[in-house]
């Protein structure tokens, strides 16, 4: 079984691409804070609790970023390949024998990407570490600390994630009925909203909700943002994850609309909202948290008055802005990768359009309609999970809901989600396009 799971990713390595992707990013990213703990626990640093409570609190956001993003990238992956699990049902592989393929194949890449992770990871600790030594919030000759915490820390919660995720992918791949191989198009997919997503967006929106709230009665110190910043991260997670419930009324709002494309369009999210929540998803996310991340750090400095000296608060602001933009590149590599993939997806569909006589230049122009509602959708509640970090700090910072800092964050943050949309999905479609529609459709 082992066997025939490693000849599957070679001969689908494209498929899995993505999540090695989101893997390796992920484990750089958490190994980074795990080696900021370690030297902050060091003996050499007694007495330092920026080292301590910087990773702690940033971590802890990190992690749920990205555990999310390694599970739902996986799981991404996995439906892609629904079809030709079907196909081993067909000729009589049993349940449990499809359910091993599934998690001896994500751990096949897995594995490799979350190793080849843990280098840049320290490096990149390394780099945050020397900048609060510039910043004098660390001790001058205090050096990264790489032990067990380091190496194993974000391996460990890598591993773990895409072990999940296999495990619950697997389930579903191994119920997919064998008739639907057999199937001349793509197969359903059953509910968008199942049951266990629904009660995962509504407790971790409730949870981010909580949090929100939590912060206006927190004291105006340092600990403000260990409440502020998780409220921001679950709620654009939970709205993430319960988006599916907001794209058929958003596909028949659009079915209304002038234009053929935009019509289409509305159809398609009528009909299939799973799809097209892979798409908000993970927009979502980087529109909610680095919005509410940016602004954050904007009201953080705007209350600083003063020249800073090295140590001091005000000091960090420079590290600070360094992390943001840290997790805000891993969100837009997720979102890169996971468009990309789920626009990859479509290339059977894309044939039966072509063969119903649609030209290239509609197709795209259906994608692109498509991206373009998607995204509104992503910024309404990405947003919403942004407004929930900064309104409640802002207003225990300086007495107002509306936090410090330019308009133009804000529009800058939305553009650049926007670039990433259009730069994952339309090279991608015109890629698939070129493919002849026999060809794409006959595709497994």
């Amino acid at each position: 079984m082992i066997r025939f799971a490693l000849r599957g990713v070679r001969r689908r390595w494209t498929s899995y691409l993505a999540a090695g992707a989101v893997l390796f990013a992920g484990t750089a990213l958490l190994t980074a804070f795990a080696l900021l703990l370690e030297t902050g626990l060091a003996p050499g640093a007694a007495g330092n609790d920026t080292l301590v409570m910087l990773p702690a609190i940033l971590g802890g956001w990190t992690v749920l970023i990205v555990v999310f993003g390694v599970v739902s990238t996986i799981a991404l992956t996995v439906q892609q390949r629904e079809r030709e699990l079907a196909l081993l049902r067909s000729i009589a592989a049993t349940v449990g024998q499809v359910r091993r393929v599934v998690v001896a194949e994500v751990l096949a890449v897995a594995v490799p990407a979350i190793a080849l992770g843990i280098l840049p990871g320290v490096g990149l600790g390394a780099f945050v570490l020397s900048r609060l030594r510039a910043a004098g919030t660390a001790p001058d000759g205090l050096g990264p600390q790489v032990g067990s915490i380091t190496l194993l820390g974000g391996a460990a919660l890598a591993v773990v994630s895409a072990l999940v995720a296999a495990i619950v992918a697997s389930r579903r791949a191994g119920a997919v009925p064998p008739i639907r191989a057999l199937a001349a198009a793509s197969v359903s997919r059953g509910p968008a909203l199942s049951r266990v997503r629904r009660t995962a967006g509504l407790v971790s929106t409730a949870l981010g909700a909580a949090l929100s709230i939590t912060t206006f009665f927190m004291p105006n110190d340092a600990m403000l943002s260990s409440t502020a910043g998780p409220a921001g991260v679950a709620v654009a997670i939970g709205l993430a994850l319960l988006s599916p419930a907001l794209i058929p009324g958003l596909g028949r709002v659009a079915g209304r609309l002038i234009g053929a494309p935009v019509r289409q369009a509305g159809r398609n999210l009528t009909v299939e909202p799973g799809r097209a929540a892979v798409v908000v998803a993970p927009l979502v996310l980087l529109i909610g948290i680095a919005g509410g991340t940016l602004y954050l750090q904007a009201t953080e400095d705007s209350v600083q008055t003063g020249p800073r000296t090295p140590g001091d608060v005000a000091s960090l602001s420079s590290v600070n802005y360094l992390i943001v933009a840290m997790i805000v590149a891993f969100c837009a590599i997720l979102v890169l990768n996971t468009l990309i993939a789920a626009t990859r997806r479509r290339r059977r569909e894309f044939g039966l359009l072509r063969l119903t006589a649609a030209t290239r230049s509609q197709v795209i122009g259906i994608v692109l309609a498509e991206t373009l509602l998607t995204g509104g959708l992503a910024t309404v509640l990405g947003t919403i999970a942004a407004v929930s970090t900064t309104a409640p700090y802002s207003m225990v910072r300086t007495g107002s809901l509306i936090p410090a800092g330019s308009i133009w964050i804000y529009v800058g943050v939305v553009a650049g989600g926007f670039a990433l949309a259009f730069l994952a999905t339309l090279p991608t479609t015109v890629r698939s396009l070129w493919t002849p529609p026999v060809e794409a459709i006959a595709a497994v």
